[in-house]
Order: structure tokens, then sequence, then C-alpha cells
């Protein structure tokens, strides 16, 4: 019983802890404005139409965006932020890394 109690305190303190001193998981991460209803990117790593899904499931999962749509030929990915809402361009970068692509940072470009 008193692993179980000292595991609890420790978790607590582990979770408690960053917020306490004012640091957090999204302190310093980039966001991506758009000054237009999509923001366009270069994704390298797609070579099938089956790649532009996979890619899509996985961006389309974060809740600052509300559709994306992957061109597999262009190695283009095109998101639609949700309301105004910017997109974190690490919480991207990751998504997009989770569906084994890389995304071009250099390439960062508003849809006009």
């Amino acid at each position: 019983m008193r692993t179980v109690i000292f595991l609890v305190t420790v978790f607590v303190f582990i979770i408690v802890t960053p917020a306490a001193f004012g640091q957090s998981d999204t302190a310093g991460e980039q966001t991506v404005v758009s000054k237009s209803d999509t923001l366009e990117f270069t994704v390298y790593g797609m070579d099938c139409p089956g790649c532009e899904g996979g890619l899509e499931k996985q961006v389309n999962k974060m809740e600052s965006v509300q559709s994306s749509e992957a061109n597999w030929r262009k190695q283009q990915l095109k998101v639609v932020p949700m309301g105004g809402t910017p997109v974190e361009l690490k919480a991207l970068e990751k998504r997009i890394k989770k569906a084994n692509f890389t995304l071009d940072k250099k390439a960062l470009k508003e849809d006009e």
C-alpha cells in the first residue's frame, strides 16, 4: 500500500511541478497564423495516393485543424485552420512525422 501511495505522489509531483514553475509543454512553440483560409506546406516522402490519406488522417486529428488535403505528386499539404485558430508548427511537424513524412520548414508558404 505504501508503494502505491508513493507512486501516486511521485506521479502527481511530476505533473504539477512544471505548471507550478510556469513551464509547459507548449512553451516556445511556433505558431502559424494565416492571412488567408489555407496554409500550404511542402512535405517529403509521399509516393502514392495512400500516403495522402495517412497524412491527412494524422493532421486532421489536430484540434486547431478543420481539414487538410495532401497531394503526393506535388509533395504538398494544404491545411485549413479551425476558425482563425493558429496552427502550432511543432505539433504539425509531430503529426507529419507520425505519418512517416518530413515537413520542409523552408517551404512554408501561405496560399493566396
